[in-house]
């Protein structure tokens, strides 16, 4: 999929680019979102969450944006109160790729 990717921090905006990256898989109840609207501040760029994640590991190349609207295109195992096909819409979390993207989990 393509997705706006940052992957280094001192490059600041200038640094992001677009990028083919894998298409996210929807784990323990989770979802998989086709993005049709994505919100970008560019103070994530200064953000720890945006360049490791919860166990402090790097995960540059990083996807921006956290904010979203979509559709539901996949559901993970135990995931209740959503379908497939339904129009969402809400916030990703900070320590996962984000929403500049075709597709975000």
């Amino acid at each position: 999929m393509k997705a706006i990717v940052a992957t280094d921090q001192a490059e600041g905006t200038a640094g992001m680019k677009l990028a083919q990256r894998p298409e996210p898989q929807a784990a323990i109840n989770d979802v998989v979102v086709e993005v049709h609207a994505a919100g970008f501040v560019n103070t994530e760029l200064e953000w720890p969450s945006t360049w490791a994640d919860r166990a402090f590991r790097d995960r540059t190349p990083s996807i921006l944006g956290h904010e979203l609207a979509g559709v539901v295109t996949a559901l993970g195992y135990g995931t209740t109160g959503l379908s497939i096909g339904q129009r969402v819409f809400g916030l990703a979390d900070w320590h996962r790729d984000g929403t500049l993207a075709e597709y975000v989990a």
